[in-house]
């Protein structure tokens, strides 16, 4: 992944994890600066429904009259009221102006010693849990790793410098899993986020939550149902949040937006899980960072990307990442006697991480002391590349040599020597499917050769029809 996409993945998780926090602390809060709600003065508090909001980043970035409005509508709150489990209810602030701030400082890590409760192997363990917490008859959208509910490192900032008034790390740095899950017609976006946190269980404010319940140990889970409307385009919504009594804090967010097709949501108007589907997930005691991960857990799946001219292919289905697995771990048995060990490993494919037309693996290759890193990538839809001319003052010597084969295909060797050797070989079949296999390693180490990456990027079976 390049810095570019790391930074923008971190801020992505910033703000979910910033406004998770705002959106328990003082009922319905958006990212950017939002007008001041208006109150009425009478018995009955009728909070405004509707603000025009301008997304800003700070005032030296972005020039204000460069900054589209726009309309974000939810429910109103009324107040006084009642909610099931609160034994009061207080009125929801007049004023909700809030900033969300936003942060690429910091390092993602699963074994950060600032977090001891957690880990590369609870992250496992909790990831097994909420899996197989999902319901039958709902299905997890086939995806990249990071996108099947599969928690990450924790997320962190590095210092505590720029944290809002009364926050602290420990209450921003969340582990998060995310999936898209359909059941039926009703298809949506959930996703689960983890912390610790030493912050009391908030009072109920009206609008902020339908529902507190109160478990057996104490814990409390409070329950969100609604909506909201951003320039008239509606998303369901559906939330739990569990206050664990040792601390553990664990949200639950599903909406109805499966699919976004350019800067436009797709929403499928049904919401997948239930009220007590959510309850139940959060309530898991494998999230609790009390409960130790159990030994021996397998590593988790890891992301790769793909190396695409075009994203002109198709999109991938479990069967053709399967098939071409098993055409990878079957064809590799014929390699010559001196490759290198590819492990147990081989063929475990996986869809990219921005890419559902690649399917990747990245693994590590052995011979006797000698380890070099090796990806293996495969893409439809790619043209065949043409021989550079040597005589264009931009050439710039790669790739190092092109041959087209009998059968039309043409594959492409490089080499480049820097802190590593970094060597690969590409193949792009007449038919558009593109497999690239490429090997690293820092000296003493030596990456594998480019007959051995060759042997492996024209397996038979490795093509996307």
């Amino acid at each position: 992944m390049s810095k570019e996409q790391t930074d923008s993945k971190r801020a992505e998780k910033w703000t979910f994890a910033l406004t998770v926090v705002s959106l328990i602390a003082g009922g319905t809060v958006v990212a950017g600066l939002v007008d001041r709600w208006s109150s009425s003065p009478s018995d009955d508090i009728s909070v405004a429904a509707s603000s025009s909001i301008t997304m800003t980043s700070t005032p030296d970035e972005i020039p204000a009259e460069d900054v589209p409005e726009y309309s974000y509508v939810t429910p109103s709150a009324v107040y006084p009221t009642t909610i099931p489990g609160c034994e009061s209810v207080e009125a929801p602030d007049d004023e909700h102006g809030i900033s969300i701030f936003t942060s690429t400082g910091g390092d993602d890590a699963y074994d950060d010693p600032r977090f001891p409760w957690f880990s590369g192997a609870k992250a496992v363990s909790m990831s097994d849990a909420v899996a197989g917490a999902i319901p039958d008859g709902v299905e997890i959208k086939f995806a990249s790793p990071s996108r099947s509910l599969q928690f990450g490192p924790i997320s962190a900032p590095s210092t505590s410098d720029e944290l809002p008034e009364g926050w602290t790390i420990e209450d921003l740095a969340s582990t998060d899993a995310s999936a898209t899950i359909l059941r039926g017609e009703a298809s949506g976006g959930l996703s689960v986020s983890v912390n610790s946190s030493k912050a009391p269980v908030p009072p109920c404010v009206a609008g902020s939550l339908v529902e507190r319940r109160s478990l057996a140990d104490g814990s409390v889970v409070d329950v969100q149902d609604s909506w909201s409307e951003i320039n008239g385009q509606r998303t369901l919504s559906r939330s739990a949040f569990l206050y664990g009594i040792d601390g553990t804090r664990v949200h639950a967010y599903l909406d109805d937006t499966a699919d976004r097709v350019g800067a436009e949501v797709q929403a499928s108007g049904a919401l997948p899980l239930t009220i007590d589907e959510l309850v139940s997930l959060v309530s898991l005691p494998q999230l609790r960072i009390t409960t130790p991960a159990p030994p021996g857990a397998a590593p988790l799946e890891t992301d790769c990307g793909g190396r695409t001219d075009e994203s002109s292919g198709r999109d991938l289905d479990r069967g053709i990442v399967e098939a071409l697995g098993e055409a990878l771990r079957s064809g590799w048995r014929a390699a010559p006697p001196e490759a290198p060990d590819l492990g147990s490993r081989l063929g475990d494919l996986v869809l990219a991480e921005y890419d559902d037309t690649t399917t990747c693996q990245v693994l590590v290759a052995r011979s006797g002391s000698n380890e070099s890193r090796l990806s293996i990538s495969i893409t439809s839809g790619q043209p065949l590349p043409t021989p550079p001319n040597k005589y264009d003052p931009s050439y710039d010597g790669h790739p190092l040599s092109m041959e087209t084969t009998e059968d039309g295909s043409v594959i492409e060797r490089d080499e480049s020597r820097g802190e590593k050797v970094h060597r690969s070989v590409v193949v792009t079949r007449p038919g558009g499917t593109r497999v690239t296999v490429s090997s690293s390693a820092e000296a003493p180490n030596v990456p594998m050769t480019f007959e051995q990456l060759e042997f492996l990027a024209t397996i038979d079976g490795l093509e996307i029809r």
